[in-house]
């Protein structure tokens, strides 16, 4: 399977990776995830800790990898369109494999790791939804 983004300029994917970012400038967008960690928390110290250890992570691997270009976004070529595989995809993915595999016990900071993951992409994203992609006819 052939890299859909070999032949493009490394500037213009950096371009696009800062206008996916999502601006939290609202008091909203900035209060959610504490009262989220907090409702978690109350729920299970372990999910709780697990969904900032799976943020946290996220972050720190979007930082050091993705922005500075030593991994690249997975796509999928379907022929004139390329189907781009978000995080949030993977850890949905992989939620629903362990849970059909592991059906009566799903630990709870594995669980929290997989949906901090998942918060990640959706809460700091904005091209999350954008999904198929109609490749560029040159």
């Amino acid at each position: 399977m052939e890299n859909i983004l070999e032949d493009t300029n490394p500037y213009d994917k950096l371009i696009d990776f800062e206008l996916a970012k999502r601006n939290h400038n609202s008091k909203i967008k900035k209060y959610f995830p504490v009262s989220i960690f907090l409702v978690s928390s109350y729920y299970s110290f372990l999910l709780g800790l697990g969904l900032f250890a799976g943020y946290v992570g996220s972050k720190i691997f979007c930082k050091y990898f993705i922005e500075r270009e030593r991994v690249d976004c997975i796509y999928i070529d379907f022929g004139s369109w390329k189907f781009h595989l978000h995080h949030w995809i993977l850890g949905a993915v992989i939620l629903l494999l362990v849970g059909i595999i592991d059906y009566f016990y799903l630990p709870r900071f594995f669980t929290g790791v997989v949906l901090g993951v998942i918060i990640h992409d959706i809460y700091d994203f904005n091209d999350w939804r954008r999904v198929l992609i109609k490749k560029e006819e040159n």
